[in-house]
């Protein structure tokens, strides 16, 4: 990654709130000169039967990673301080939503989350049952899919805004390797496990201007099956202003916080995960 899209990511970071700021300013303004009925308008908020955005996501990752054995317990790894992974991404996101009762909508989400660094280990790591030495140098890899299925009912379904309750399942899908070379001698360890989760929670959708639809969702599930345990808490909140009637711009800003342990792993391993991400996310709106 060069040194201006770093600069790039560091403002989208620090200043998201100016951004977000300055975007509806610009919306509301470009409002002031909309001709048609907000009240009687076609094609409010229950109207439309597809929603599709599609953008740039920019999150801030926080990542902590533990694979044990069945003869010990492995390190625990700070993947961006002590594997020097990238903190701050640039990566693709789709978003959609079906209306398929006047009630109801599926909503779906995918990103893919890749990162991969080569570094000279700065203490022992234990990955499973084997020990990477101090002083070797290594390349870790971890990349995980984040895929999203939710139903929304809505309990609440004025003309323009409706709210209600969800449910929805989720796949994280991790896979993360390290591996070295020392002596012309290879060794290397992989760990993969897809999360499952059903997540329960609230949702709220309005047309705050005839072009400008915000939404807003907060997701909760917790598990615990013997010594397994998996904690999730995810939140959204979006604006689509759509320019023409049916594309338009957007800007969101979404938390995912997710705790997993004693997650069985790739073989006889065992493991501990703590992953955060979260961030704005920029894209390509549009309703028919």
């Amino acid at each position: 990654m060069s040194t201006s899209d770093l600069k790039i990511i560091h403002i989208l970071k620090f200043d998201s709130k100016k951004i977000i700021f300055l975007f509806l300013t610009i919306m509301f303004i470009c409002d002031i000169g909309w001709s048609q009925s907000y009240t009687s308008r076609e094609g409010d908020s229950i109207n439309p039967r597809y929603y599709v955005w599609a953008g740039m996501y920019f999150p801030n990752m926080n990542t902590s990673l533990r694979v044990d054995s069945k003869i010990g317990i492995g390190t625990e790894i700070g993947l961006e301080d002590d594997l020097n992974l990238s903190e701050d991404l640039g990566v693709f996101r789709l978003d959609g939503m079906i209306r398929l009762t006047e009630n109801s909508q599926l909503a779906f989400t995918y990103t893919g989350i890749k990162r991969d660094r080569s570094v000279v280990l700065e203490k022992d790591i234990k990955f499973g049952d084997t020990i990477f030495s101090v002083n070797s140098g290594v390349k870790y890899k971890f990349n995980v899919d984040y895929i999203g299925a939710t139903y929304r009912y809505n309990f609440f379904n004025e003309r323009n805004w409706n709210a209600g309750l969800s449910g929805g399942a989720r796949a994280v899908i991790i896979n993360t390797s390290i591996r070295s070379q020392i002596n012309n001698l290879n060794r290397g360890r992989e760990a993969s496990y897809t999360a499952p989760a059903v997540l329960f929670g609230v949702h709220g959708s309005a047309y705050l201007t005839p072009r400008l639809l915000a939404r807003y969702s907060l997701e909760l599930f917790y598990l615990k099956i013997e010594d397994i345990r998996i904690n999730i808490i995810e939140s959204n909140a979006s604006v689509h202003y759509f320019i023409f009637k049916n594309v338009g711009l957007g800007l969101a800003y979404s938390t995912n916080n997710y705790r997993l342990t004693n997650l069985p792993l790739w073989g006889d391993s065992e493991g501990k995960v703590n992953f955060e991400f979260g961030g704005l996310n920029m894209y390509l709106t549009s309703r028919f």
